[in-house]
């Protein structure tokens, strides 16, 4: 089993969307959405931003000679039969707090040291300040908020109530197409998401080798600043894939619902990976808290970063920084395991 990294040293698709009435795409139309014909949808409330991504078939995994290709990648066959909504972004911290803590909490005041995790505030070890470590109950660095940054630190349950509540507030608003929930995408809903119709080691096409080309899609590296600041606000100047989804590659590995395994080799059609597991799979690639040299990028970058890299973590894990996640608003699906955590 391939064991999670403590990160702190760590073509373009054509998209056949619906149309609505008039021939022209609809955007954050209600109707539409729960007809699965708006192309883009605006969670109330919280401002979370969502694309359409049509249903079809794609291989999943990488071909053998792939730059920095794992064992677990073995391609196969695999068809989304469904169309779904993601999101265009990690989920931020100015999605993640309303939705849950407390009203009464003083975000504002709160010293960001270690926690209050157990409020869900982002990762906070963030306490060293013009080379001086900040500790215990004298002065607290001010670090500024970051609400764009994406929500990190979080456990693949507090990702899942994350989604349900939102699911709860939709569903009684009457806003959810017919047999749809706010949930985390299956592995195979991300990698097909983050491809958008592309085959190589990334969602973008051009000299992988090249710095300067990976930060124009990715958030590889955030230098400067408090020695655990190394996520990024969403997009920051970035450019998205061809259906439109900012961070595929960098910024915060992202949960996904299935528990890793290998995959099946024979073509799957909507996968939710194996019944039973011990960690859960994350996606994407998190993030160096400094800029990788020359020579580093297939060692530190290519095997973590890439549409078919995959990652696990243990589900309760609280204190990994540069953990977020991503959510869709997809098809109910069966949950595998929730009693073995």
């Amino acid at each position: 089993m391939r064991r999670t990294i403590l990160l702190l040293s760590t073509v373009s698709a054509m998209v056949v969307y619906n149309v609505a009435a008039g021939g022209e795409p609809a955007v954050n139309d209600p109707d539409a959405m729960k007809k699965l014909k708006a192309t883009e949808w605006i969670v109330p409330d919280i401002n979370l931003k969502m694309r359409l991504i049509p249903a079809g078939s794609f291989t999943m995994g990488s071909p053998e000679g792939e730059v920095g290709r794992e064992p677990d990648e073995v391609q196969h066959k695999v068809k989304i039969s469904k169309p779904f909504y993601m999101a265009i972004y990690e989920t931020r911290q100015s999605e993640y707090y309303p939705l849950m803590i407390r009203p009464d909490f003083d975000l504002e005041s709160w010293g960001y040291q270690r926690g209050p995790l157990h409020e869900g505030a982002a990762w906070t070890y963030r306490s060293l300040m013009s080379g001086r470590r900040v500790s215990g109950g004298g002065a607290y660095p001010r670090i500024p908020r970051t609400d764009l940054n994406p929500m990190e630190c979080v456990t693949w349950h507090k990702a899942m109530l994350f989604c349900r509540r939102i699911t709860d507030k939709e569903r009684a608003a009457r806003r959810l197409p017919k047999g749809y929930v706010y949930r985390l995408p299956t592995e195979a809903e991300w990698e097909y998401a983050c491809r958008a119709g592309t085959t190589g080691p990334y969602s973008f096409e051009g000299d992988y080798n090249n710095i300067a080309i990976l930060n124009s899609y990715m958030c590889l590296s955030k230098g400067g600043g408090y020695m655990g600041f190394f996520t990024s606000p969403t997009p920051d100047n970035r450019q998205p894939n061809a259906w439109g989804l900012y961070d595929m590659h960098g910024n915060v590995f992202e949960w996904c619902l299935d528990w890793y395994g290998p995959y099946d080799k024979k073509a799957v059609k909507d996968p939710v990976g194996p019944s039973t597991g011990t960690e859960r799979v994350a996606r994407g690639g998190g993030g160096l808290h400094v800029p990788p040299g020359p020579g580093q990028l297939e060692k530190l970058v290519h095997p973590h970063f890439r549409s078919a890299g995959r990652y696990s973590f243990p589900p309760r894990t609280a204190y990994q920084i540069n953990l977020g996640f991503r959510i869709v608003l997809a098809p109910e699906v069966e949950i595998h395991g929730r009693d073995q955590e």
